[in-house]
């Protein structure tokens, strides 16, 4: 009894702090509403006015990540899944509109269902999982939500952790409330962990190590690229002559093309700049300093190619790990921004491009290490980022080195994904259909 009050009591005070947050963002919720047009898609889904459906019978698996690429890296192990356990319905989603873009592109065709999660709380969330009843929860990185878990615990699921991550900062918050931290991840019954370091914080917390498996960083699996992926059909596709060098900047953020503007004016050459903004809504501004330098620039929307701009504006979400395959050099964005750390530094060595970024790599230092030490990466500053772009455009047997190296790093990495598969089999329940 007293159990159960606790209980209540925590989803009590759970709920008060989801509302004290959201109010506390609210103008900025509403600033991008109404001057970016965000959201404008998924309130209803959000607030539970509309309740998402999922057809067909048998077990439901709910697959979750927090953006487009916490969702991006679930495609093989769910296509894995889905060809091993064809009786399963599936179910994906994320927190943001572009992660469940991304998802719907990449999933809808295997017949999954996707939308975006619901917000946590208890009155919102709790009629959306007791709709879809779902047998297994899957929780790509870590992003979990305790309203949510604990109602899919309630009902029977069993819920897993896979390519599991915990950043320091997070650790600090949740050392802070060490209580809530250990009572937060109590429900998960599995944490299969990118590496030795994330285990030590998960422990720190209080989850116990039966729980625990170090099982590598899933990331760096890819499948085989299929042909629209190749180098040849892109660069054909943005009509790039066979010496016409391609600059890749991806997922920039506004002090990347802070950085990066100066940079290309400089360097004048035959080269052609593909700029793909992290969030799109900022393309606008991005035309704004193209316009500003005078570089030609066309919309990746508006069908824009490189015969008549040096630069293309990617102005739509989920076409960067394709276009990657494109360039001569790949930079990832979010490394010359200090409060972000940078994004996934994997993809261009996937695509076979050689990888740049920037000094702050914060949010995965671990990989960008291993990249660095095995030499299939290059850490720019901005004191030498012109000199090093242009040693690198002039002597391609670099590149190639860069690129072998990255292969290397890959197929050593590779396993990774087959440890993942096998320990998370054990979690997938034996339901009767």
């Amino acid at each position: 009894m007293i159990k159960g009050r606790r209980t209540k009591l925590h989803t009590f005070l759970y709920d008060c702090f989801l509302i004290f947050a959201f109010m506390v963002g609210l103008p900025r919720i509403l600033y991008k509403r109404f001057v970016h047009g965000k959201y404008t898609k998924s309130l209803g889904i959000r607030f539970g006015f509309k309740k998402p459906e999922v057809p067909g019978t048998g077990p439901v698996a709910w697959f979750h990540g927090a953006s487009v690429g916490e969702t991006a890296l679930l495609l093989p192990l769910l296509k894995r899944f889905m060809k091993e356990y064809p009786e399963w319905r599936c179910v994906v989603t994320s927190c943001t509109e572009s992660g469940h873009e991304n998802a719907h592109r990449l999933f809808g065709p295997l017949g999954v269902t996707t939308f975006i999660l619901p917000l946590d709380l208890s009155i919102i969330i709790k009629p959306v999982v007791r709709a879809i009843s779902p047998s297994l929860l899957v929780f790509s990185e870590g992003d979990c939500w305790l309203n949510f878990i604990e109602e899919a615990k309630r009902l029977g699921a069993t819920a897993v952790i896979i390519n599991g991550k915990l950043s320091a900062n997070s650790c600090k918050r949740f050392t802070i409330l060490k209580r809530f931290g250990r009572n937060y991840f109590s429900p998960v019954d599995g944490f299969l962990l990118q590496d030795e370091q994330h285990k030590a914080r998960f422990l720190q917390l209080g989850v116990d190590k039966e729980k625990i498996q170090v099982t590598g960083n899933i990331k760096t699996y890819t499948e085989t690229l299929s042909e629209n992926n190749q180098r040849d059909y892109w660069r054909e596709k943005l009509q790039l002559a066979q010496d016409t060098e391609l600059l890749v900047l991806g997922s920039v953020h506004p002090k990347d093309v802070e950085v990066w503007l100066p940079v290309v004016r400089e360097l004048r050459r035959n080269l052609k700049v593909l700029w793909v903004p992290r969030h799109i809504e900022r393309s606008k501004e991005l035309e704004a300093l193209l316009s500003k330098e005078n570089i030609s620039y066309g919309l990746w929307s508006k069908e824009a190619t490189f015969a008549q701009h040096d630069a293309i504006i990617v102005d739509a979400i989920g076409w960067l790990k394709q276009l990657y395959s494109a360039a001569d050099l790949a930079f990832v964005g979010g490394t010359f921004d200090d409060r972000i750390g940078g994004h996934n530094l994997l993809e261009p060595l996937q695509c076979g491009v050689p990888l740049i970024f920037g000094p702050h790599i914060q949010s995965q230092s671990d990989l960008a290490e291993r990249l660095l030490s095995m030499g299939a990466g290059c850490c720019l500053d901005k004191t030498n980022i012109v000199k090093v772009i242009t040693f690198l455009l002039d002597h391609p047997e670099e590149r190639a080195a860069y690129i072998q190296k990255g292969a290397m790093f890959l197929h050593e990495e590779k396993v990774a994904f087959d440890r993942t598969w096998e320990s998370f089999k054990r979690y997938i329940p034996c339901v009767k259909i």
